[in-house]
């Protein structure tokens, strides 16, 4: 037997990639020595987001107070009908026809308040009471009155819109904003029209 041939051990490695006789591969080590496991990555600390001061935006905590704004809107119907009906009067036969569709969307929103409110909770809002209007002195008076009731129903429907979740409500709400910002613009250019800048400054001293 020659000095180097014994018998146990085979010419060609046993396994692909073991190159001596016992199993260990000193020219391929770096896939079969053993790794110490690696510490995990510590966790980036959590990110803590400024909040609101006021928060109405958050469904369903704010679905209480939009009912309500509902409900005040409803009410209020009568009284921003009989509103612009009183001004249609001071502000002449020109202007009637533009008074006529606003009355006629203030209606129509009213309905869909009371439709959205119905699906919400099942109850239907009774009639809105007759309220008594105290009228404007002037065409002037009554526009800049209406232009900033109606701004400010904008910013009221903009909560109750935050508390829908249904896609059909949603689109109600938007098609009640948008209207209520289609009045300001208009009564605005009625507002100039009727050169009420002038008319509304106080008299020099």
């Amino acid at each position: 037997m020659a000095y180097y041939d014994y018998l146990n051990i085979p010419n060609e490695p046993a396994v692909p990639g073991m190159n001596y006789w016992n199993g260990y591969d000193y020219y391929n080590t770096a896939g079969e020595m053993p790794h110490p496991p690696r510490p995990p990555k510590p966790e980036p600390p959590p990110v803590v987001c400024p909040q609101p001061k006021e928060d109405y935006y958050t469904y369903p905590a704010n679905l209480d107070d939009a009912l309500k704004l509902i409900e005040k809107a409803v009410m209020g119907e009568a009284h921003d009908i009989k509103f612009y009906e009183i001004l249609m009067k001071l502000c002449g036969k020109d202007d009637k026809d533009l008074f006529e569709k606003i009355i006629a969307d203030e209606r129509k929103h009213a309905q869909l308040f009371r439709t959205i409110y119905c699906e919400l909770t099942g109850h239907v809002l009774p009639d809105a009471p007759g309220e008594k209007v105290i009228p404007p002195k002037s065409c002037c008076e009554g526009i800049e009155m209406a232009i900033l009731d109606e701004l400010d129903a904008v910013v009221k429907y903009r909560r109750i819109l935050y508390a829908m979740q249904d896609r059909r409500h949603i689109n109600m709400m938007v098609e009640i904003i948008t209207d209520e910002q289609k009045h300001a613009q208009k009564l605005n250019l009625l507002c100039c029209k009727n050169d009420c800048a002038n008319e509304c400054k106080p008299p020099k001293k």
